[in-house]
């Protein structure tokens, strides 16, 4: 696994023997593609980080500021590992669960443009964790939630406010985004 564009291009990431599950070089590339003009400056949380790929792929990119969520002591070495291999501004690094990293950043008043939300699978934390991203509104009015999630399931249900904007498939893995509903509030 590697950084694919920006700064850092071609680093090579550590990826820790077990317990992660980290995003495909292929769908990274996609969301960068994606979300573009986005990611310069943009404030990015990569909520159940592992190895971090993403946001430090954002980070390589230009994004202004990383926060990096994981809960397992191990992973964070790894993901440590790899911030100094970027040799990129120093993220943020929470090591908690995440439903309390989200109230701890919410009682900070934090907001981010841009959340990758990529929990284990089958822990059914990927619906809970978007609802709470916008319940306790810690994204900014123009920002973007993206889901990593099975294929084989349907994505999570949009948290009151916001729409379901894009959802694609990459083979095993589907990207689902959201975006808060501002035309709502614009009527």
């Amino acid at each position: 696994m590697r950084i694919i564009g920006g700064k850092a291009k071609g680093r090579r990431l550590q990826v820790p023997k077990s317990g992660v599950r980290p995003t495909p070089d292929r769908v990274r590339e996609a969301l960068c593609s994606m979300l573009g003009p986005e990611i310069p400056e943009a404030r990015i949380l990569d909520l159940f980080a592992g190895t971090g790929a993403f946001g430090l792929e954002c980070l390589s990119r230009g994004a202004g500021t990383l926060t990096l969520v994981e809960k397992n002591t191990k992973n964070i070495r790894v993901l440590r590992e790899n911030i100094e291999k970027t040799q990129l501004s120093s993220p943020n690094v929470i090591n908690m669960p995440a439903l309390k990293a989200l109230k701890q950043l919410s009682a900070q008043n934090t907001k981010f443009d841009i959340a990758f939300l990529d929990p284990p699978f089958d822990a059914g934390l990927l619906e809970q964790s978007l609802h709470l991203l916008a319940e306790l509104d810690l994204m900014d009015n123009d920002g973007c939630a993206i889901c990593e999630h099975r294929s084989q399931v349907s994505p999570p249900s949009a948290p009151a406010g916001w729409g379901q904007v894009l959802t694609r498939a990459y083979g095993d893995v589907t990207i689902t985004v959201f975006r808060p509903d501002t035309q709502e509030e614009e009527q």
